[in-house]
């Protein structure tokens, strides 16, 4: 199975953070547990990577 992990828009809402060169999902804008803080994809890969493990 391939996971994609779409996202799109032109990033009004968060520009200047989030612009042409800066894509939204790969800013470091959410924080976890831990107050570290880290993006949409990083975010989405360690929720992905916990049920992987669970199913072992």
């Amino acid at each position: 199975m391939n996971l994609v992990l779409l996202s799109g828009g032109s990033g009004k809402r968060l520009w200047p953070l989030s612009n042409d060169a800066r894509s939204k999902q790969f800013l470091r804008v959410l924080e976890d547990d831990h107050r570290d803080l880290s993006s949409m994809v990083q975010r989405v890969y360690r929720q992905l990577a916990k049920v992987n493990i669970n199913r072992r």
